[in-house]
């Protein structure tokens, strides 16, 4: 399973972001893949998408991808929040620490994003790396 951060959803939908060409174009390598959304993701493309239109062109995208709503079972606060105070000197937030251990439940998980600390810092909360997709030269 595929599971989209905000940056790839924004991104795909707005075609004044920087990384619209790129999400295009990554978007036709995964386009016969799961891709998953979390709900902590789809608020934060909510605040940066504040425009009626871009919402409108959220919700379609979400809908003719075919992507799934995921959540993490509960209990899933004690390892999102010792995986914030792991990387808190990197400030990452609630949707970054889902996906980290959404990442980590399943061998097979990637997370398609374009930050790069999920790269160069951040880990499952094993300590190994997460798995990635999306283009990492812009």
């Amino acid at each position: 399973m595929i599971f989209a951060d905000t940056n790839v959803l924004v991104a795909l939908v707005d075609e004044r972001d920087r990384l619209h060409k790129v999400a295009k174009r990554d978007l036709k390598r995964f386009v016969e893949r799961e891709v998953a959304v979390t709900s902590a993701v789809l608020t934060e493309c909510l605040f940066l998408l504040p425009a009626d239109y871009l919402r409108r062109r959220l919700a379609f995208l979400l809908e003719q991808l075919g992507m799934v709503a995921v959540e993490l079972d509960a209990p899933w606060w004690s390892d999102v929040f010792d995986w914030l105070s792991r990387y808190a000197e990197h400030e990452p937030d609630f949707a970054d620490a889902q996906l980290a251990v959404l990442s980590g439940r399943d061998k097979a998980h990637r997370v398609w994003t374009y930050d790069r600390e999920f790269r160069d810092v951040w880990r499952r909360p094993d300590g190994s790396k997460i798995p990635l997709l999306g283009s990492q030269k812009r």
